[in-house]
């Protein structure tokens, strides 16, 4: 979007050529302007070429402004470079003062577009010192400085400039001028992040562009007033005129204009999560498009676009990795910002430093009529400036050195591991992604080492976490040694190392075991100790994909190598290891909160199954992917309005064929994976059926965590558990002495398995229903359970005849406390009422169970 301003700025310069009626060649000279602002760059070349047998008979000053439109024209056909030497040169010139401010508007524009940001500022405040001989020229001078101040961050600066500028032409008579200088206005107030106010300007400027007939700008104004559309959340009025603007820049020849529009489209169809194909098309063309152009800001602003789209899908992967991407560009861009930021500041630097020598020089004319006193005056107000300038130099010195390491020193935090010294993990990948494809290109083995201590926990238990620092920074000096430049190394976390190595997997046992010698015991804090390694080896083969599945399968080896007995290296190609690996299937359950509930035994299968499954909350299933980057999210198949049955047959088959493949699959479903869940049971059937060793693993269920934040002992009066939809449909009576509890009550009624969220009618005839049985004022309780440890569960209590105007998720429960008095069938009393949480007395009743007491 910067070089969409920055060319269109450009055609500033060619507003209001001054009239030259004094030749007869002076209407082709005219005609060759007038081309250069309404029609495509090649026509007012087409006729500089035919007029170039007779450039000898034009006077010196029309001679400059033909050339003054042929270098516009290169600029805006992408030769920036060649078109500013060609200005520079041109400025060397003799010409009129209204000419030379024009011919300093295009090549500060110029100068700006290629980040020459020195010369930029030293040609404005060149151009500036014109303005009292050409007064009429001030507003385009105005315009493109507001241009320069706004990508150096002074947005105030910038916007008053504008300002200024607009006031000088609005009660004129020139549209062009009041084209541009509307245009200046509104690129201010959308770098200010005033969108609402950049939007009116765009809309001004596209009325006062037409009546100037400058069809670059119409189309600049189009494209301004498609992103203002885009960033208010009006994503399919900002499609309309972002096509229109594409329309007119592709007619106008002007390709970063048009690029810049394609981006909004791309942006809008995101927003409006429609045609999402077309838009990663643009995406995709606009960010080989920046690339080439060396264009870091658009490359961040594509990347993100890109993750956003990916985040649209669900790929969360593809997501990260373009944020990624995005942060690097980002990087590049803000350095470019520090560079503008630093030549603004040294131009402002030096025009503090003529000032302040011209206030000396007529402080000198003053003082050369006075006595001594006056002449030592003079020579202690030179040393102070003189001394100032060395303080500044000194001062600006040691801040560029300061920054230089302080720099350098982040960098290397960014990038290492700080205890160990060896490279971090996002770095591992980093250059172990370059390697590893280097590698597959050359045809050379490639190997990863995966790594960890042995028992790393008990020598912090038994020795302390000073001594466990110890081992890991002895073990990652011993790393370093050994690896040496042969490969790449660092610390994935915790105790565990990667290394990755361009050598089979033979030289890596050989270099692992150069390390087993190398390990020797260590003292801290007088204690002796020594550990030992475990590590498993993968060479990459041709159906190593990626880097990422290569670490996977060393990691694995890993884990044999931890269940073989330890300090041991076991490697992932061996035919043994490879042969003992069969198709199976595990069920497991993540628990309502996975950092709390999950199991070891949980986590010990998703780490060892070749394929992991996900149907899980996006907390839990961020948890997993830090140590599982592998795991499939099968939350993909569900969609709004979509029948949830047909999602639950394409989960079950998803999982099927994974396991029919003959691999070792681990499918994590949320809470307890067989309470109210079809598929798990399901597939379990299936793989058991077709001969596959299947199994679930229990997980802690909603309706647990519902005991143990109500209170509630389901032994005291038995429990009905029913979802709701089913107790409505069906003849179901409730057991009114005991609990009941009424699942997904958000969906009561649903028979079409599409809806999502609660609805009034629904929630109203399942009330009538219970009305058989209730009084309208007894009181139910609205269950969810907390889903994050920073959250809390809710229990809100409320009327039954209330239920339908209540708030409803998806998964919140209806708990039905007890009516009335059990009955004693022994026909020893009246019954006994039993315990309920609150209740004013609670009196003993038999025991249902042996046992059942001591509970």
């Amino acid at each position: 979007m910067c070089r969409l301003i920055s060319i269109a700025v450009l055609l500033l310069a060619f507003a209001g050529a001054p009239a030259f009626a004094n030749d007869a060649l002076e209407p082709q000279v005219r005609d060759i302007e007038r081309l250069g602002v309404v029609a495509h760059w090649t026509e007012s070349n087409a006729r500089i070429q035919a007029l170039s047998p007779q450039l000898d008979a034009l006077s010196p000053e029309q001679r400059h402004r033909v050339e003054f439109v042929r270098l516009r024209s290169l600029g805006i056909a992408g030769s920036e470079s060649e078109a500013i030497e060609g200005l520079a040169e041109l400025l060397r010139q003799d010409m009129p003062a209204a000419l030379r401010i024009r011919v300093y508007t295009t090549a500060i524009s110029l100068a700006a577009n290629v980040e020459d940001w020195p010369q930029a500022f030293t040609w404005l405040e060149e151009g500036l010192s014109y303005l009292p001989e050409a007064p009429e020229e001030s507003a385009r001078l105005l315009g493109v400085a507001s241009y320069l101040h706004t990508f150096v961050g002074e947005s105030g600066k910038a916007r008053e400039l504008a300002l200024r500028g607009f006031e000088q032409v609005e009660a004129g008579d020139d549209p062009r001028a009041l084209c541009f200088a509307v245009g200046d206005v509104a690129l201010a107030e959308e770098y200010a992040r005033n969108f609402r106010e950049a939007e009116d300007w765009r809309r001004r400027q596209i009325e006062a562009c037409t009546r100037a007939g400058d069809p670059i700008f119409i189309a600049s104004g189009k494209a301004g007033v498609g992103k203002m559309a885009v960033v208010q959340g009006r994503p399919a009025e900002a499609l309309d005129w972002a096509g229109q603007a594409i329309a007119d820049f592709d007619a106008g020849g002007y390709i970063a204009g048009a690029w810049g529009a394609k981006l909004i489209v791309a942006e809008s169809l995101i927003e409006s999560n429609r045609e999402l194909d077309r838009a990663e098309a643009l995406l995709s063309e606009a960010l080989r498009y920046y690339r080439n152009q060396n264009a870091e800001l658009a490359v961040a602003e594509t990347e993100n676009l890109l993750a956003r789209l990916a985040e649209r899908r669900g790929d969360l992967a593809a997501s990260l990795s373009h944020l990624r991407q995005a942060m690097s560009a980002t990087e590049a861009a803000e350095r470019d910002a520090r560079e503008r930021q630093l030549a603004y500041l040294q131009v402002q630097f030096d025009t503090g430093m003529k000032e302040q020598r011209i206030a000396l020089l007529e402080a000198e004319k003053e003082l050369a009529s006075l006595q001594v006193t006056a002449t030592q005056r003079r020579q202690w107000l030179l040393a102070a400036g003189m001394g100032g300038l060395l303080l500044a130099a000194i001062l600006l010195t040691v801040l560029l050195r300061r920054s230089f390491r302080e720099r350098r020193r982040y960098r290397w935090l960014s990038e290492h591991d700080g205890l160990t010294r060896l490279y971090n993990y996002q770095q591992v990948r980093r250059l172990g992604e370059a390697a590893f494809a280097q590698a597959r290109r050359s045809g050379r083995p490639f190997t990863a080492i995966v790594a960890d201590i042995d028992l790393f926990k008990q020598v912090n238990d038994r020795h302390g976490h000073a001594a466990g620092d110890e081992a890991l920074r002895s073990l990652g000096a011993w790393i370093s040694e050994t690896i040496g430049g042969q490969g790449i190394a660092g610390r994935s976390g915790g105790d565990e190392f990667t290394i990755l190595l361009e050598a089979d997997a033979a030289e890596a046992g050989t270099l692992l075991q150069r390390l087993h010698e190398r390990i020797e015991p260590i003292t801290v804090f007088g204690q002796t100790f020594r550990f030992d390694i475990s590590s498993g080896i993968c060479q990459a083969g041709a159906e190593t994909a990626t880097l990422e599945q290569l670490v996977h399968e060393a990691d694995q080896a890993l884990y044999r190598a931890k269940h073989e007995g330890r300090n041991r290296v076991v490697c992932a190609n061996d035919a043994a290891a490879a042969a003992a690996r069969g198709a199976g299937l595990v069920v497991v359950g993540s628990g309502i909160q996975f950092g709390r509930h999950a199991s070891e035994r949980c986590l010990s299968e998703i780490r060892e199954a070749e394929v992991v499954l996900c149907l899980a909350d996006p907390f839990a299933l961020a948890m997993i992917h830090r140590f599982r980057p592998d795991a499939v999210n099968l939350g993909v198949h569900y969609a709004t309005g979509k029948d949830r049955r047909q999602t639950y047959r394409e989960i079950d088959a998803a999982i099927m064929a994974e396991v029919r493949a003959g691999k070792r699959v681990c499918a994590v479903f949320y809470g307890h994976p067989g309470v109210f869940a079809d598929v798990p049971h399901k597939v379990v059937q299936k793989a058991r059926a077709e001969g596959i060793p299947a199994r679930m693993e229990p997980g802690i269920s909603a309706e647990a965590c519902l005991y143990a934040d109500l209170g509630i002992d389901p032994g005291r009066r038995g429990v009905q558990s029913m979802e709701a939809t089913h107790f409505l449909v069906y003849d179901r009576q409730p057991d009114t002495a005991g609990l009941v509890l009424l699942w997904q009550v958000a969906l009561s009624g649903d028979l079409s398995c599409t809806r999502l969220h609660a609805e009034r009618d629904g929630l109203q005839a399942l009330v009538d229903k219970l009305l058989r049985w209730y009084p309208p004022g007894h009181e139910v309780i609205l269950y969810e359970a907390e889903r994050l440890p920073i959250e809390t569960y809710r229990a809100d209590r409320l009327p039954l005849r209330d239920l339908p105007t209540a708030r409803y998720e998806e998964y919140t429960t209806l708990v039905i406390p007890p009516l009335g008095e059990l009955r004693d069938v022994r026909g020893l009393g009246s019954g006994a009422r039993g315990e309920w949480p609150g209740s004013v007395e609670a009196r003993e009743e038999p025991p249902l169970m042996s046992g059942a007491s001591s509970r």
